[in-house]
């Protein structure tokens, strides 16, 4: 079953039980050339941590863009720092949808099968490991987006390529559903955007560099607060979009919640008890 849905400057195409059939939740999202599989898999007892049990894996090989590793040894390395933090950002936009008092020991998968090198794959990975959570017997009964925010050009663009967010002044990442955000990341890129403004000549014998009617100024880099309010909207008005359209399309199929037992939610106590006992030791 095949379900396509342009959202967010992206046509995203799922694929639903096609593979990994024996899961509790399982997606194939295609964008362009990038092919990921998304799974999730959860125990049937509960553990007695006072944590959410929740692991997230994002495995990112080389077979994805067509290589093999060099070397003598044609071994796959062990996960680098984009697979790691790409990971934790599934982990963050994801850990809050789960309801209190879930115990279950739970493993969301995200595998890269083909990488496309102008599509982000943070973003393609977040929606489609959020996807398969919603699909699951977990009760999670909202879908996440994920989305990236450039400046380009004096403008917001949704979900740039990679080549176009190299001409971008910010880069930030926002995940969240249609109710809230639920994450937050950005980062300014340097910019060398010059302005050419006119000059009295010099003579070339005094100082060459200033012989030219016309000067190169550098301006600033700057984001103003009300322009990163302004970015925070735009990314939050697209995440309702995309979250909308994935709770429309995959309703229907949502397997029905399973019969889990949750744990009773602890009651907080007075914290200055124990600070005073402590002072007190």
């Amino acid at each position: 079953m095949q379900y396509s849905i342009e959202v967010n400057n992206q046509v995203e195409i799922f694929d639903l039980n096609k593979v990994a059939k024996q899961a509790s939740g399982a997606v194939l999202l295609r964008v362009k050339n990038t092919v990921v599989l998304a799974t999730v898999a959860r125990e049937d007892t509960q553990v007695e941590e006072d944590f959410l049990p929740l692991t997230v894996q994002y495995i990112e090989k080389a077979y994805a863009a067509g290589k093999i590793p060099g070397g003598y040894v044609k071994r796959e390395t062990k996960p680098g720092d984009f697979e790691t933090l790409t990971a934790r950002i599934i982990d963050r936009s994801l850990r809050p949808l789960f309801p209190k008092g879930y115990a279950y020991p739970t493993q969301i998968v995200v595998m890269v099968l083909s990488a496309d090198p102008e599509v982000d794959l943070q973003v393609v990975s977040l929606n489609a490991a959020s996807v398969a959570l919603y699909l699951s017997d977990i009760p999670v009964n909202r879908p996440v987006c994920g989305v990236r925010v450039g400046y380009i050009d004096e403008k917001f663009v949704i979900n740039p390529s990679n080549s176009e967010l190299k001409q971008s002044a910010i880069d930030l990442y926002v995940a969240g559903t249609k109710d809230e955000l639920l994450m937050i990341e950005m980062r300014s890129l340097p910019q060398q955007t010059t302005q050419l403004i006119p000059m009295v000549a010099i003579e070339p014998m005094i100082d060459p560099s200033l012989s030219d009617s016309m000067a190169q100024k550098q301006l600033m880099n700057e984001f103003s607060e009300d322009m990163m309010v302004e970015a925070i909207d735009f990314a939050g008005k697209a995440i309702l979009r995309a979250s909308s359209a994935y709770e429309e399309a995959f309703k229907e199929h949502k397997k029905e919640d399973a019969a889990l037992e949750l744990k009773p939610e602890i009651e907080n106590e007075n914290i200055a008890i124990y600070i005073d006992k402590f002072y007190k030791a």
